[in-house]
Formats: C-alpha cells, sequence, structure tokens
C-alpha cells in the first residue's frame, strides 16, 4: 500500500497481492535528476542528535533523554536542506562506547560512519527555578560550537534549540540546485566567499550560477543572504530581480528573510522609504509564523532604520518589543544587540555617561559563553567613540583595537574598514604613530578596497594624513573624492566626513567651499538636531568668522554652539576653541571654566595640552607652559608638528630664561580645526 501511494497506483488487492510485490510501472533511471522542489539524500545535510543525557539528578526526568531527543530531530527535520539519522540508528551506533561526559571520540567516529555530517549533543541541567539545555555541535566545517539555554519548560526550550541549531545548520547545507557539480561548487564557493564578505570573488562565482540553467537561484535562502552581504550598493543591478523572484516562490519564513535582506539593501542605497515598507511587509508575513527568533531580528532591522531616521522614541520601543518576544534561545544575544542600540540613543542624545555604562553591559552580554565577534565590533566601536569625545584617547585605543579585531574575526570589511578608520585617528592624536600605520595599511588592503564604504574610508583617512603632514592642497583635494562617494553613503558623510572636509575648508582658506558645506549640514538639521552633533553648523561658522577676521562674530556663534550642542564631540571642540581665543583675549577667568568641561582633552589629547600650555603661559606659569607643550612636541610624531606648535615651544622657554612675556601671535583658524 505505501509503494502504491508513492508511485501512484490504485489500491486494487488484485494488483498488489498478500506477499510479493509486482512492478507495474518502469523504474525511473538511476541517473535521472530528482524534481528540483525536493531534496535527495545526497543534497541535504545529514544530522544526527544523540540521546539526551540526564543531569538534572531527578529520576521522574528519565524521559528527557530519548523524548527531547526525538523532538529535537521532529524540529530538526521540519527544515529543507536537513536530513535526520533516525534515533533508532544513532543509539544502534552507540552501542559500546562511552557513557558519561562529553560525546567522545569514538561515539563521533561511529555516528560520522553512519553518514552524519554534523553531531549534536546535548546535556539537560537543573537550575534554581528553571532548565539548562548545554549543548555541542560537531560538524566538518566548524568542528565545535558549544552554547546553552535555559528555560523553564523542557519542551518548548528544545523547539528553541532546534531551531537555533537549524538555522546555523542551514548556513552549511548545500544549496537546492540541480544535479550540477561545476555549478554547485561555484556557488559553495561564492557562499563562502560572501561569508567572509570578500565582495569580488563571491560575484565572479555567483555569475557562475547565474550563468546555469536552471540556474542556483530557484530555491533556497542562503544565496539571497549571500547576494545580500555583497556590499549592498555595490551589488549589481540582478540582484534586486533574484531577490524578488525568490521572494515571491518561497515560504513565509524564506519571504521574510528576503524581505529583510530588501530591505537592508535599499536602506543602504538611502532608500530607507523601500526599506521601511519591505520591513512592514515582512512583519506582517510573520504574524501568524510563529518564529519568534525570526521576527525579533527583522525588528532589528527596524529599529536600526528608525536611529538612521533620528526616531529615537520609536527604536526605543522596538528594542522593548524584541526583549518581550523572544525568550531562551537568543534571548542574551538579543538582549546585547537590544541594549547596544539603546546605548547608541543615549549617546546621540548626548547621555556619554549613560551610554557607556549601557554599552558596556552590551560588551559584556556578547563576550559569553562564546563571543559574538559581529555584535561586538558594533559595541566597541561605539564605546570608542564615547571616549574619544570625552577625549579619553588610551581607553578609546583600547576599546578601537579590540573593535577591529573583532571586526577581522566576523569577516565583516564595512565593520572592520569603520574600526580602522577610526582605530588610524584615535592612534594618531594618542601619539602612537606605529599603530597609526598598521590601520592605514589594512584600509588600503584589497579585501577593504573592494566595498564602496570601505574606499569612502580608505580615501577619507588618505585626505586626513595629508592634513596632519601639512598637504593642504592634495587633503581637499582627495576630499572632493571622499564627497563623490559620500553621496551613497549619506550616514557615513553626514556623521563625520563632511565635518572633516568642512574644517579643511576653513583653514585651507577655501572660504566658499566652506560656506557649501556649511549650508549642506543646515540643509541636513534633522539628521543633527537632538543630537550630540547638533551645533556643527554654529561650530563652523564661528571658525569661518574668525578666520576671516570677525572676532565678534567669531565669539557669538562659539557661545550660539554652546547653547545647543550637549555632551560630544562638537561640544569638546567648541569648549577648547573658546579656551583658545579667551587666553588670546586675556580673558584669563573664563579659560577654567571651558576646560572644566574637557579634563581628559587636557590630559591626553594634543587639542587639549596646547589649550593648557598657553593658559599657563598668560598666567606667568611659564615654566609649566614649555613643560606641557615639550611634552606635545617631543612625543608626537614629527611630520604632526607643525611649525605653528614649535614656535609656541621656543616662545614659552624664551619666556621662561628670560624672565619677562613674549607677544604671542594669534593662530590663523581655530585651534581645533588643525586637527
Amino acid at each position: 500500500m505505501s509503494l502504491s501511494t508513492m508511485i501512484g497506483a490504485p489500491h486494487s488487492p488484485l494488483l498488489f497481492p498478500a506477499r510479493g510485490f509486482v512492478a507495474l510501472h518502469p523504474l525511473a533511471p538511476a541517473t535521472q535528476a530528482a524534481p528540483r522542489e525536493r531534496y535527495s539524500a545526497d543534497q541535504a545535510l545529514t544530522v544526527a542528535a544523540l540521546p539526551f543525557r540526564n543531569h538534572t539528578g531527578r529520576d521522574e526526568l528519565v524521559w528527557v533523554e530519548f523524548g527531547l531527543a526525538a523532538l529535537l530531530n521532529r524540529e530538526l527535520q521540519a527544515q529543507h536542506g536537513i536530513a535526520v539519522l533516525p534515533l533508532v540508528d544513532v543509539v544502534t551506533a552507540l552501542k559500546g562506547s562511552a557513557a558519561d561526559g562529553p560525546p567522545a571520540a569514538r561515539a563521533i567516529e561511529h555516528i560520522r560512519a553512519i553518514g552524519a555530517r554534523a553531531v549534536i549533543a546535548v546535556q539537560v541541567h537543573s537550575r534554581e527555578s528553571d532548565f539548562e539545555l548545554r549543548y555541542q555541535l560537531l560538524s566538518e566545517r566548524r568542528r565545535e560550537d558549544a552554547g546553552s539555554l535555559h528555560g523553564g519548560d523542557l519542551t518548548q526550550l528544545t523547539i528553541a534549540l532546534g531551531r537555533k541549531l537549524a538555522s546555523e545548520l542551514l548556513i552549511e547545507a548545500p544549496a537546492r540546485i540541480a544535479i550540477d557539480a561545476f555549478t554547485h561548487e561555484a556557488f559553495a564557493r561564492a557562499k563562502g566567499a560572501a561569508r567572509e564578505q570578500r565582495y569580488q570573488t563571491a560575484q565572479d562565482y555567483l555569475q557562475v550560477c547565474v550563468a546555469s540553467q536552471p540556474h542556483a537561484f530557484d530555491m533556497g535562502i542562503a544565496h539571497v543572504e549571500s547576494l545580500a552581504a555583497l556590499e549592498h550598493p555595490d551589488t549589481p543591478s540582478k540582484a534586486q530581480a533574484l531577490l524578488a523572484r525568490a521572494a515571491a516562490s518561497a515560504d513565509v519564513g524564506t519571504q521574510a528573510r528576503v524581505l529583510r535582506a530588501l530591505a537592508a539593501y535599499y536602506r543602504a542605497l538611502e532608500n530607507n522609504a523601500l526599506a521601511r515598507t519591505l520591513i512592514h511587509q515582512a512583519l506582517t508575513l510573520l504574524e501568524s509564523n510563529g518564529d519568534d527568533a525570526l521576527k525579533a531580528s527583522v525588528l532589528l532591522e527596524r529599529c536600526e532604520l528608525a536611529i538612521s531616521d533620528r526616531e529615537f522614541e520609536l527604536a526605543q520601543s522596538i528594542g522593548q518589543r524584541v526583549l518581550a518576544t523572544v525568550q531562551g534561545g537568543d534571548g542574551d544575544r538579543l538582549t546585547a544587540q537590544c541594549l547596544r542600540q539603546e546605548g547608541v540613543i543615549a549617546h546621540l542624545r548626548g547621555g556619554a555617561a549613560r551610554a557607556l555604562e549601557i554599552l558596556q553591559r552590551s560588551a559584556q552580554l556578547s563576550r559569553t559563553p562564546h563571543p559574538q565577534h559581529a555584535d561586538l565590533a558594533r559595541t566597541l566601536h561605539r564605546i570608542a567613540i564615547v571616549h574619544r569625545d570625552a577625549g579619553r584617547m588610551r581607553d578609546a585605543a583600547r576599546a578601537i583595537d579590540e573593535a577591529a579585531e573583532c571586526a577581522k574575526l566576523a569577516g565583516a570589511p564595512i565593520r572592520h574598514a569603520l574600526a580602522l578608520a577610526l582605530q588610524l585617528r584615535v592612534h594618531s592624536d594618542a601619539g602612537n604613530p606605529s599603530a597609526a600605520k598598521a590601520a592605514q595599511a589594512a584600509l588600503e588592503s584589497a579585501p577593504i578596497q573592494q566595498s564602496g564604504a570601505g574606499r569612502l574610508l580608505s580615501q577619507l583617512s588618505d585626505a586626513w594624513l595629508c592634513w596632519r603632514s601639512d598637504r593642504v592642497a592634495d587633503a581637499l583635494q582627495r576630499m572632493e573624492r571622499v564627497r563623490k562617494l559620500g553621496r551613497e553613503a549619506r550616514d557615513f558623510w553626514l556623521s563625520f566626513a563632511i565635518a572633516t572636509n568642512t574644517g579643511m575648508a576653513i583653514a585651507g582658506a577655501r572660504y566658499d567651499l566652506a560656506r557649501e558645506l556649511i549650508a549642506e549640514i543646515e540643509a541636513h538639521r534633522r539628521f543633527y538636531e537632538g543630537t550630540c552633533l547638533h551645533g556643527s553648523a554654529h561650530f563652523f561658522k564661528a571658525a569661518l568668522a574668525h578666520a576671516r577676521g570677525d572676532r565678534a562674530q567669531a565669539w557669538r556663534l562659539l557661545r550660539e554652539t554652546m547653547a545647543v550642542s550637549t555632551a560630544g564631540i562638537v561640544r569638546s571642540n567648541a569648549c577648547l576653541a573658546a579656551a583658545w581665543l579667551a587666553c588670546e583675549d586675556r580673558a584669563l577667568q573664563e579659560v577654567p571654566g571651558w576646560l572644566d568641561e574637557v579634563p581628559a582633552w587636557t590630559a591626553e589629547h594634543p587639542n587639549g595640552i596646547m589649550v593648557l600650555a598657553r593658559y599657563h603661559f598668560e598666567r606667568g606659569d611659564w615654566a609649566t607652559a614649555a613643560e606641557h607643550q615639550a611634552r606635545y612636541v617631543e612625543h608626537w610624531p614629527a611630520d604632526e608638528v607643525t611649525q605653528d606648535q614649535r614656535r609656541l615651544l621656543h616662545s614659552y622657554r624664551e619666556a621662561m630664561r628670560t624672565g619677562r612675556p613674549v607677544a604671542m601671535p594669534r593662530l590663523p583658524h581655530l585651534l581645533s580645526l588643525r586637527f
């Protein structure tokens, strides 16, 4: 009867006697391909789950060994691309292997001998108020991956574990494509390159896949996420059509993943409106799907969009919804991601101390039980920015060094490029030339140069280094290229690159360009308002007025900057500039107030050290002034110390030697614009 059902024959006792079989249908040739919508045994990733180990010490839970293993198998079998070995076969193969502790090498050999490419071992432990599942996933690709989940319901906990492991295993599952060894290998290599974000290599292999008929993009989701990862703005236009085809013909979960990938694609192209629409479509699909982990990941994409659009209240409410949606499973990681987003919002709003506390908690969650390198890279990068804005360069250097290493380990070159660009600046400002040069070399490497964002950050850093060595014309020429690249990377351009360009234009006497850039900052007022970047336009107007000799206007605009800015890089620069101008104007009673707002800058950053030296000089403490200025001039690399700073040191020492004040020339532009 089973055979007749399989081959579609009528259920007739005449055709199918009680004993034996009658072959009524011709058998297909052995070389005939299986239907494209189903996996063959060779196409699926074969997985074996060992009987669970009961370490609770409770006899009434003896059933968990086989009961939960069977439940885990059911969850894995529900995934296309995973073939699960029957539990009875696993038990038979395990006879005679070690019974206690983690799976022994001999036991794994027994399981792999019957065809398993991945083996799962789980221990059940009892905690004070709930249970913990400690698991190991051993496979050909990842050798060993361990973790744990905890919760109050063993059944739901096992289901969550099944979904988590399935998502990890599907990364290793072969693609569902027609039996074509050449295309299959090209597709496997494309996915591998995409995971490492070696974009050009992945695109080359994907061209092979697309050329095949039928090509590898008809079904499955791994290719969609791989394609979406190919540095979205640089993805070939064909990507949109391929993603759309996959979305139209897939199951609900796959459609949601495709829509999420498309949203990321359009967000990178600065089309936030379309990205929001796609995210909402994905969430609508998932309302009845029951995949809480996927729903949470889509919500987090929406949260990122809200932060980019400066809708902070919406972003916070989404974060709270995410935490309420998913329990157990990926709970710690989702908590870490939500905390990071909360920390980013706190920092943007000027709450540096609160931001630092929240971000440190996020980083701690991302470190245990195993480092989540991609999450850590983003969190540590923001921590470094908070420290940098406060002038704590040593803390910033430690954070950004770890962020760069985590981004490299995560295989995320855009995140790596961002970390390297900040690493270069932080170490330059901290007087660590060898670390700065290493970051510069990494920024210029081929993997970083494959993406548009990487090229922008590399060009920006190159322009900045030209500026630091007084090659003003070269710096401004390179910034023109950065500005063109910035049209496709709005957040990068508006967050930091436009400020660098504006400062260079003012200090380089390109006043028309400076006015043009200031107008662009004002045209994007909503991007800056309510954030620590608010006040940028006022500050640069003050700098422009000062450079053109209108000192009264410069003071008025600096005070306006103070009135609208919160703690952050804009206010720090404004405080240092105001302190310097007050020294030049002999308004010494005002200087301590400005310096009290930026204490770390005067201890660790060349700008702050210069201001403190000048303040001591104006007070008549020439020896202390010379000591501070010498600390800067002699500690920082020679090509980063200008003649202006060397003249200041000479003047301070001359005053100390003669015991008489020396006339000091005024700087041609605000102090903080030099860097």
